[in-house]
This record gives structure tokens, C-alpha cells and sequence, in this order.
């Protein structure tokens, strides 16, 4: 057996099991990696609170981390509570003699209740020393603000946390990332589970209103990804701050840091769902939930097929390739386009073969009747593709003469067995990647500034506002529905054939758009 990613815990312990090194082993375990620890600090605590800390020697932490990375080695380090300035410093020198590939840093620093559980230099140790030192800081929203605080006036750093209702909408949370960004010069992750948002972007005032969860994540040169989730109405979720950080960890040793963040967030949301009540307070969250239930939470099947290890870099070249950028700027050649417009009108036609499949594949009136609908969008969506064609000086009976290109040849063919000989979730899976993927390739060109339009020019963006268009978008959306809810009932071996199906279906549309910037015209 290969040895498994190496994951080094340095935080405080949680007697009562739901955060701290606790429950980072047991997120370091559910990803199936290797976890040590170095223990900063001891707490009473129970659901209902901190009862005491009682803090280790510096000195003992640092033979701690000295001693488990000298011996074992470490990949990944994740942070915690770190308790003073003292310890603050043992691990800033750690970090400097073993250089570790990447840290991520959970700033603990305010309580449930909004007291300050670092004394005022340590947050200076912490923001000076360390914070320059690690790949990402993940604070929730009043330690970020608290990080401001201490940044904008460094020498009169607040005893309280900063109050939290001066966040209103998005907008501010982006807002206290892109500084945060800016002052400590390293990737940050606000993440926004104290203040729920309401289905209108603004921060929910009342508990019926509160519908999702929003994360900003700012990248080392000032992208911002804006991460959603859909709110769980829980109690349980005690750790999940610490437990996020950890999953985070987990995954970058495989993943890029958004793509670590997405996979670790759908992991959390399925902690969370999967909870059930202990103690009198907020209780703890399912930390080992994807090792005995499916590694997605509902609603989340189809993140994780794009997200997996085997097709990410996959879809990121598909939804992001050269062929949609250049129809998007009007720079592709006219023969080229038509090319591609000529084996799409083919591609269609088993488009919607493989789709009657779906039909048959069915056992109820009303998902042969859903199915049959389909077939007929498709049969419309294939006349639409032939008035468009004729704009380019393509007639039906060109498309119909037209020999299949071998990229359109194994496509087809491929999706068409996998409906012949597979079930109804394999079938779905094998169009689906097709479906979402244009409209995604399609709005993400839509919003770039160099994208030219019609208006403009640009004769072949009528191609990207029908694949971004909200009509488009609806229609995809119901498959996207149909598959979330097949997908609660999946087996865990079904999960691993269908993220083959899908990484293969991907390559291949992929591979379809490379062939029209390739393919020999003469």
C-alpha cells in the first residue's frame, strides 16, 4: 500500500470530542490520511462551552512537532488554537526549519459568546509571524473582522470582537476578505456560518428566512470565488470551523485550494446532515458520516462528479477549453465553426437516441412522459441548429451528407452503449456531462470582458447567449434535479462506475472541441 498523506494537527484538545485535535483526527481519518498531533492547550469544555484552558509549555510543544516530523515527516499542516504568543513563536520557527509544502491556519481566536481567547500580543505574534508563513487562514466572520481591527491599528488592538451586525450583504463579507487579502498577503477564506443569507443576498434577520451559507475565498493574486451552500437548520455544529480547516488540508495534497475548499464544504454539509443530538448544547457534527454513508451530501452528487480527483483537471479543460474562448471572441475561423456545427447536428441526432433510451429505461407514466418531452426539446433544439446553420451557408442536406468525424464517432458511440447496456443513472450521467457542460463553457465566456458580440462583430455569439441563456439554464437544471434525486440511493460501488462514465464522457467532449480547432480542413 502507498503511505497516505501526511497530516500534523497543531491545536488544542476538546474533552468533549467535537472540535479541536478530536475531531481533526477523526476529519484527518474520514479522508482516509494519516493524522499526528501537537497538543498547544487542554480545555474543559462540553456543548455548552469553554470551562477552562489549560495551556502546554512551549517548550514541550516544540519537541512535540519536532519530534513527529523528524521521525514520519509531514505533507500537510493544519492550525488551531494556539493559545499565546509564546507558542505562537515555537511554531512560527517550526515553520521556518521544516518548511512544510502547505499550512492551513483556523485563527481561533473569538468564543461563541464574542470574547477575545488571545491576549492582545498574541494576535500580534499571529498576524506578523505566523499568518506570512501559511498558505491559507479561514476565519469566520468576526475573526476576520477582528484581523482587520489589528491590522488597521496594530497598536491598540481590540479586547472585544468587532460586532458582527455592521455585515449586511455579500458585498461587505467580499469586502472584509479582499482587505483581509490585502493586509496579510496570503489566501483567506472567510467563511460566513454565523450570519445565514436570505434567498434576496442580504444577511437573514429572522430564522425562516435564513436559505444558504456563503464563503469568500480570496486567492494569492485577488481572484475572489464566492462559494454557496444551502443552510441546514442544525444545532449540531459544534467543530466545524476546526473541522472545515482540517478537510481543507485533507484534500490539498490531491486538489487545487478551490477545489480543496468545494470538496471539504460538501463534506461539512454532509457532517452536518448527518448529525444526531448529544449533550445539552450545540452539538457536535457526524465527522466519520462519508466513511458509512455516501461521500456527498443530497443535492451535491453532481459537485462531486466534477470535483473528483479523476475528472476535475478533466471538466476544468472541457468548460474552460480554447474552442468556446475563441467563439466567445469572435477569432475561430468561419470553417472551423462550421465544422464543428456540421458534427454537432450529428452529435444531436444520437443525442437523441440515447435519450428515447431513457424512455424505455423508465417504469413509471410520468418518467416516460418526462423522457418523451425531452426527445421532443431535442427534436426543436435540432431545428433551431439547422435555421442556425443556414446563417453560415450550411443547408439541411449539407448535415446530412456529412461523414462523421472520428471524435463524434467514439462519442456516440460510447454514450449509446453505456444506454444499451447500462441502467438509467448510468445513461443520465453519460448525457449530463454534455448538457451542463455548455452552458457552463458558455457563461463563463459570456462574463469575461475580451468576449465579443454580436452587436459588435462577433458573428458566432449567438452560439454562447443560447447556451448561457436562463431558458437553456431551467432546462438543465431539471436534469440536474432528476439525477440529485436518483443519487441519494446509490451504492458506494455505483458511485465509483458513474465517476468513470462521467470522467470518460468528459474527455471525450473535450476531446470534441479540440478536434475543431485541429481537425484537417483541406
Amino acid at each position: 500500500m502507498a503511505a497516505p498523506p501526511r497530516i500534523l494537527t497543531i491545536a488544542g484538545s476538546d474533552s468533549s470530542g467535537g472540535a479541536g485535535i478530536e475531531a481533526d483526527l477523526k476529519v484527518i481519518t474520514a479522508h482516509k490520511c494519516y493524522g499526528m498531533t501537537a497538543t498547544t492547550g487542554l480545555t474543559a469544555q462540553n456543548t455548552n462551552g469553554v470551562i477552562d484552558i489549560h495551556p502546554i509549555p512551549p517548550r514541550f510543544l516544540e519537541k512535540t512537532i519536532s519530534a513527529v516530523i523528524e521521525d514520519i515527516g509531514v505533507d500537510v499542516i493544519k492550525m488551531g488554537m494556539l493559545t499565546s504568543a509564546e507558542s505562537i513563536d515555537v511554531v512560527v520557527e517550526a515553520m521556518k526549519k521544516y518548511k512544510p509544502k502547505q499550512i492551513v491556519l483556523d485563527p481561533v481566536m473569538i468564543s461563541t459568546s464574542g470574547s477575545v481567547l488571545l491576549p492582545p500580543e498574541a494576535i500580534s505574534a499571529l498576524c506578523e509571524r505566523l499568518i506570512p508563513l501559511v498558505t491559507l487562514i479561514t476565519p469566520n466572520i468576526p475573526e476576520a473582522q477582528h484581523l482587520l481591527s489589528y491590522y488597521i491599528s496594530p497598536d491598540s488592538p481590540p479586547q472585544v470582537a468587532p460586532p458582527i451586525e455592521v455585515v449586511k450583504t455579500m458585498v461587505d463579507v467580499v469586502s472584509i476578505a479582499k482587505r483581509l487579502h490585502e493586509f496579510s498577503s496570503t489566501a483567506v477564506l472567510v467563511k460566513g456560518g454565523h450570519l445565514p443569507f436570505d434567498s434576496e443576498g442580504s444577511v437573514a434577520r429572522r430564522a425562516k428566512d435564513r436559505k444558504a451559507i456563503m464563503d469568500v475565498l480570496v486567492l494569492p493574486d485577488g481572484t475572489v470565488k464566492i462559494f454557496h451552500s444551502l443552510y441546514i437548520d442544525s444545532m449540531n455544529t459544534h467543530g466545524t470551523g476546526c473541522s472545515l480547516a482540517s478537510a481543507i488540508a485533507c484534500n490539498l495534497p490531491f486538489n487545487n485550494l478551490p477545489t480543496a475548499i468545494s470538496n471539504a464544504r460538501n463534506y461539512i454539509s454532509g457532517a452536518i446532515a448527518a448529525a444526531f443530538p448529544l449533550g445539552k448544547g450545540c452539538g457536535p457534527i457526524n465527522h466519520v458520516h462519508n466513511i458509512y454513508q455516501l461521500p456527498y451530501a443530497k443535492g451535491r452528487f453532481f459537485d462531486y462528479l466534477t470535483n473528483h480527483t479523476k475528472v476535475a483537471s478533466v471538466w476544468d479543460q472541457y468548460v474552460n477549453h480554447k474552442f468556446v474562448k475563441e467563439i466567445a471572441s469572435g477569432s475561430i475561423s468561419a470553417e472551423r465553426f462550421g465544422w464543428y456545427l456540421r458534427q454537432d447536428y450529428l452529435f444531436l441526432v444520437h443525442f437523441a437516441r440515447a435519450t428515447s433510451l431513457l424512455t424505455y429505461k423508465s417504469t413509471s407514466l410520468s418518467e416516460i412522459a418526462t423522457y418523451n418531452t425531452n426527445v421532443a426539446t431535442i427534436v426543436r433544439e435540432t431545428a433551431l441548429h439547422v435555421k442556425y446553420c443556414s446563417e453560415f451557408g450550411i443547408s439541411e442536406s449539407d448535415l446530412l451528407s456529412t461523414p462523421e468525424a472520428p471524435a463524434t464517432i467514439a462519442y456516440t458511440r460510447y454514450v449509446n452503449d453505456v444506454g444499451m447496456t447500462g441502467n438509467k443513472a448510468a445513461l443520465i450521467v453519460a448525457l449530463i456531462s454534455c448538457s451542463v457542460g455548455y452552458n457552463v463553457a458558455a457563461r463563463n465566456r459570456e462574463t469575461e470582458e475580451e468576449s465579443v458580440r454580436t452587436d459588435q462583430g462577433n458573428k458566432f455569439w449567438g452560439w454562447v447567449e443560447e447556451y448561457a441563456s436562463e431558458a437553456y439554464g431551467k432546462a438543465i437544471q431539471k436534469q440536474r434535479d432528476t439525477l440529485e434525486d436518483m443519487a441519494m440511493d446509490f451504492s458506494v460501488k455505483q458511485v465509483q462506475e458513474l465517476v468513470e462514465i462521467f470522467r470518460t464522457v468528459t474527455e471525450m467532449e473535450r476531446n470534441f472541441f479540440t478536434a475543431a480547432l485541429e481537425v484537417n480542413l483541406n
